[in-house]
Parts: structure tokens; C-alpha cells; sequence
């Protein structure tokens, strides 16, 4: 099964009117038909265009190509160039064909990507993953917890990291207080502490129970995050913004975070070596965005630990993904289960 073309389209949507958010849809085209479709986020004004002929450059690379090989598109797609690792956009651009690769050698086979990768499980937890951050006033906050609790999320994931740290300590008391003790709660700080106002955070919020507080400290402070993760009785989660397999295993020789957070700049071929390599040294791995598609690589691997549901592309399709009793249902489909929207597109 070759492939034959593929097109792109940006495309703005707003989830729910809360969660806005400007994709990049693939759709990459065989000779057989089979169509296989990917998103790439965080699009802006200023990186759409040169994402897009990106992308369309790297299609064009790959016309002919047995769409099923995935192994052989990503060495061909991720291939060092004169030495150096592919990086920024141009991994981005790259993770988009390999993710669509993967929906169509889905459809091929008849199977959900996730049990083409081995998993075996059709539910996973979820946590939901928007509009719980500090600045929403407090009676709205309450409220949307609660519709989150009635739709039947059972964990919460609030970024902190933006206010100044009392404020973001009292914030995490009154979602703690508001979702009541049952409820997971994980903490962004988004790279914005210092190793000692880390500290100061997880003492302070010890009472809260916290399922992890994901990436306390500058990305590429491996020390510091390391001392967090020993000094702490939180879990620690990192690794959302890293490009090469080497930072993974850097974090992972060193015992830095309990977690690994990984994204789909890697592809879902990437993801799910990763994964493998954090196995073998006994972490879990979550996903960072992307959650229709890497919810297939979290429930394939044994040490998948929970999807991140942040629902800005959830508009971009006509299923939207299922939630009961604090688990994602995994679509039957084949492939990642995914069909575009026409008349958002």
C-alpha cells in the first residue's frame, strides 16, 4: 500500500467555548484508498505556514512508500542530517506522517491502533486537563468541577505555575476542597520554580494528596529536579518538552521524576520506544496533548499510567472521546479511531 498524496488544512476551533486552540490536520492518501489522518497543536501566526510546507515537503519524501512500514518511514522521516538529530518544527512536521502512518496501517489490518501495538486494555483512566488554572473566579471554578465530576472524571490536572506561589498554593487547597478527597489532583508548575520554592510548594500542599506535580523546575535542570523528586513525599512527573530519546534516558539513568511525560513530537513510533525504555527502568509514562492519539500508545504499554485530556481538537472530529467512571473508553474503530469533521474543516 503506497502512499500517494497528502493534503493539510489549519483549522480553528474552540471547545465548549473555553479550550480555543489552531491545528494543522494531515490527511495522507494511498493508492488503496485507506486514508490516514494526524493533527499537530500549538499552532500559531507565526509557525503555521512553515509547519505546513514542513509537512508538505516531508509527504512529498515519502510518496511510494509502503504507508504500513512504519518502522521504515520513521528512519526515513527522523533520519540525522549530517550528524544532527531532526528537532524542533521539522520533528513536529515528521510526527504528523508517522501518526497518520499508524491510522492507516490501522484501517489496513481492521484493528484499533492500540491493539495493533499489543495493548489489551479498552479502558484507561483520564484525567481532565482544562480551565483549572488560577485566575478563574471561584464560584466558576467550583461549578466547572463539578460538571467535570458529573461527566465522570475522577482527576483533575490544574497549572499553577504562572502565579505567584502562595497564590498557587491557596488555589490547590480550594481544588482539593471543592473535588473532595477521592478526587487525583496533579500540579503543573510549568518550569517556573526555583529548587527552593518547589520544596516550599509540595510541603505546603502535603494535605492535598497530589498525584504528581509535573515539572517543577527549568526543563534542563536535571539536579534540581532530581533533589525535588528525593526530597519530596509527591510524585514528580517531566519530560513534556523533550525532542530526543537521549533526554528521556538522561532523566531516567539519573532517577529524576517518578513519571515520564512524553509528547507526540516524537511520533507514536517514538512514544512507544520510550515507553519501552521507561519500563525497564520501572516508570510509568503519561502523555503530553495529542490525547486521541497517544491514549493509543498509553493503553498498549503495560506501564501506561493515565491519558491527559486536553479537549482543544476534540472539535475537529465527529465522535468525541468517552469518559465513564474516571476511564477513557477506547474506540472499536479501526485505526486511531478518529473522523474528521467535514463542516468544521
Amino acid at each position: 500500500m503506497k502512499i500517494q498524496s497528502g493534503e493539510t488544512v489549519a483549522v480553528s476551533v474552540n471547545f465548549e467555548g473555553v479550550m480555543p486552540g489552531t491545528h494543522i490536520v494531515l490527511r495522507l492518501r494511498t493508492d488503496a484508498g485507506i486514508e490516514g489522518v494526524s493533527y499537530i497543536s500549538r499552532v500559531n501566526a507565526r509557525n503555521q505556514q512553515p509547519l505546513r510546507l514542513l509537512i508538505d515537503a516531508m509527504v512529498a519524501s515519502v510518496i511510494g512508500m509502503d504507508a504500513t512500514d512504519t518502522d521504515s518511514l520513521y528512519a526515513h522521516l527522523y533520519k540525522p542530517m549530517l550528524g544532527a538529530p531532526v528537532s524542533g518544527l521539522e520533528l513536529r512536521a515528521a510526527s504528523a506522517i508517522d501518526v497518520a502512518a499508524w491510522d492507516i496501517k490501522g484501517k489496513a489490518a481492521d484493528k484499533p491502533v492500540y491493539r495493533l501495538l499489543g495493548g489489551t486494555r479498552d479502558r484507561v483512566p483520564i484525567s481532565a486537563n482544562w480551565r483549572l488554572m488560577p485566575g478563574v473566579a471561584r464560584e466558576d471554578l467550583a461549578a466547572h468541577i463539578a460538571n467535570l465530576r458529573s461527566r465522570g472524571f475522577n482527576a483533575l490536572k490544574c497549572p499553577v505555575g504562572l502565579v505567584a506561589l502562595d497564590a498557587a498554593i491557596e488555589h490547590v487547597r480550594f481544588v482539593r476542597a471543592c473535588a473532595g478527597p477521592d478526587v487525583k489532583i496533579i500540579v503543573d508548575g510549568n518550569f517556573r520554580w526555583t529548587v527552593d520554592e518547589a520544596l516550599r510548594f509540595a510541603r505546603a500542599t502535603e494535605e492535598c494528596d497530589l498525584y504528581w506535580i509535573e515539572d517543577p523546575v527549568a526543563y534542563h535542570d536535571y539536579d534540581g529536579l532530581k533533589h525535588i523528586t528525593d526530597n519530596i513525599s509527591q510524585s514528580t512527573c517531566a519530560g513534556e518538552v523533550f525532542q530526543q530519546p537521549h533526554e528521556f534516558r538522561w532523566l531516567l539513568e539519573r532517577e529524576c521524576s517518578d513519571y515520564v511525560m512524553i509528547d507526540q513530537d516524537l511520533g507514536l513510533t517514538g512514544f512507544v520506544r520510550v515507553a519501552q525504555m521507561a519500563a525497564e527502568y520501572g516508570r510509568p509514562v503519561v502523555n503530553h496533548l495529542a490525547p486521541e492519539v497517544l491514549s493509543h500508545a498509553i493503553a498498549a504499554a503495560p506501564n501506561g499510567l493515565i491519558v491527559g485530556l486536553v479537549p482543544w481538537g476534540q472539535p475537529l472530529f465527529v465522535d468525541r472521546m468517552t469518559v465513564e467512571n474516571g476511564e477513557l473508553v477506547m474506540p472499536r474503530a479501526s485505526g486511531l479511531g478518529l473522523t474528521l469533521d467535514e463542516a468544521v474543516l
